[in-house]
C-alpha cells in the first residue's frame, strides 16, 4: 500500500508524539502516550486542551458530542460496547490498533469493544459517539460504557483481545 504525502506528513507528526513503536503492543503505546500527556500537563509543559462535550438523548440512545479545536491531541476512553461514531465535521489523524489513518468528515465509524484511540485534530472537529442505553444519567451511562483505566488489562483479557505489535499505517503487514 502506498501512502499519500498527507498521510506521510501525519505519520511523521504522530511518530514524534508516539516515540519508539518498535516491538510494542498498541495498548502499551496508548498507555505510554497518555502518561506522557498527563505528566506534561502536571509539569506545566503543555496546557490541558478543552474539548467541550454535549449530551444528546433519544429513546434508548445516548449521543456524546465532542467538539475539539484544531491542534488538540486526545486519547479516548476505552468502551465496553460496540457502537457507532459520526465524524460530523473537520479532520483528524487517528491512531488505532490498525495503524495511523487520516479521517475527514463526514463519515460513520463502527467501534468494537476495547477500542481506544489517539487523535490529533487538524481542524475544528465534531465527533459523536452513539451508545444504546436505557439510562439517562450521564454518570450512570459512563459507568456502563466506559472501562476505567485501572480495569483496561482485565477487560481486554475478558473479551479475548489478542495483543499485536503496532503498525505505523492502516494495512501495513
Amino acid at each position: 500500500m502506498s501512502q499519500t504525502s498527507k498521510e506521510i506528513d501525519n505519520t511523521v507528526l504522530l511518530m514524534q508524539i508516539l516515540g519508539d513503536v518498535q516491538n510494542r503492543s498498541y495498548i502499551e503505546l496508548v498507555k505510554s502516550v497518555e502518561k506522557k500527556i498527563k505528566n506534561a500537563i502536571s509539569d506545566s509543559e503543555i496546557q490541558e486542551g478543552e474539548a467541550p462535550i454535549t449530551h444528546h438523548f433519544a429513546p434508548n440512545i445516548y449521543m456524546r458530542q465532542m467538539d475539539a479545536v484544531a491542534g488538540t491531541l486526545v486519547v479516548s476512553k476505552m468502551h465496553r460496547t460496540e457502537h457507532l461514531n459520526i465524524l460530523l465535521k473537520g479532520s483528524l489523524t487517528v491512531v488505532t490498533e490498525e495503524g495511523i489513518q487520516h479521517l475527514t468528515a463526514p463519515m460513520v465509524i463502527k467501534s468494537m469493544p476495547g477500542t481506544k484511540r489517539i487523535g490529533y485534530f487538524h481542524e475544528d472537529t465534531s465527533w459523536i459517539t452513539i451508545h444504546p442505553t436505557k439510562l439517562t444519567n450521564v454518570e450512570e451511562i459512563e459507568r456502563e460504557v466506559i472501562v476505567p483505566e485501572e480495569e483496561v488489562d482485565a477487560f481486554l483479557e475478558s473479551i479475548g483481545y489478542q495483543t499485536k505489535e503496532f503498525k505505523l499505517w492502516h494495512g501495513q503487514q
